[in-house]
């Protein structure tokens, strides 16, 4: 089976690759973004920007923003007692019916992979009708898109990198620690 001119499939690599072991911001040809970095040392990176998702929520890691760090959205909500009826403590434009709807922090909306709470309706104010009844204290409660923004994740400033390591994402630039045991190589893509 032939590709045709607008279906290239490029291997890892094959799209060149930079290296550095000086402190100073590498950053990919243009339209290209850094797809992979090996680090051939330990290295501390100073600053690593992740690409602005254009699709679902690709979220990648970086120094200056946390990926998959709060849902898609948060609201401070509640119940009166158990309660198919949301209450949340401002709109939100963001929350949407088919959202997935979790506790954080807490276990009032619990986590499940199988029966996840859902938003059945929003009436676009304070009201969230759920799919499932909880008791919900007054808490922050995250509202997630089907393969969106998870939870949890930090910013990756100050981790260290160890030797031997390879990171995969899609960042437009990055700033590693001077290295004279090697540095790091960055590979780009599209």
């Amino acid at each position: 089976m032939g590709q045709n001119s607008t279906q290239v499939a490029y291997q890892f690599g094959q799209l060149g690759s930079a290296h550095t072991d000086t402190n100073s911001q590498l950053r990919p040809p243009k339209g290209m973004v850094i797809v992979a970095i090996q680090f051939l040392a330990d290295n501390i990176l100073g600053e690593l920007t992740a690409e602005i998702p254009h699709t679902e929520n690709a979220e990648y890691v970086g120094t200056a923003v946390a990926a998959h760090d709060t849902g898609d959205t948060t609201s401070t909500a509640s119940t009166s007692g158990s309660s198919t009826t949301l209450t949340l403590g401002g709109a939100n434009a963001l929350i949407k019916p088919g959202m997935i709807i979790e506790s954080q922090g807490d276990t009032d909306i619990p986590v499940s992979l199988t029966t996840p709470t859902t938003v059945i309706a929003y009436d676009g104010a304070t009201t969230v009708t759920m799919s499932a009844a909880h008791t919900v204290s007054s808490q922050t409660v995250g509202f997630f898109a089907q393969r969106g923004s998870g939870f949890g994740g930090i910013s990756v400033s100050s981790a260290i990198f160890p030797k031997g390591l390879t990171i995969y994402g899609r960042w437009t630039s990055v700033t590693p620690a001077a290295d004279a045991d090697g540095g790091i190589i960055c590979y780009f893509g599209i």
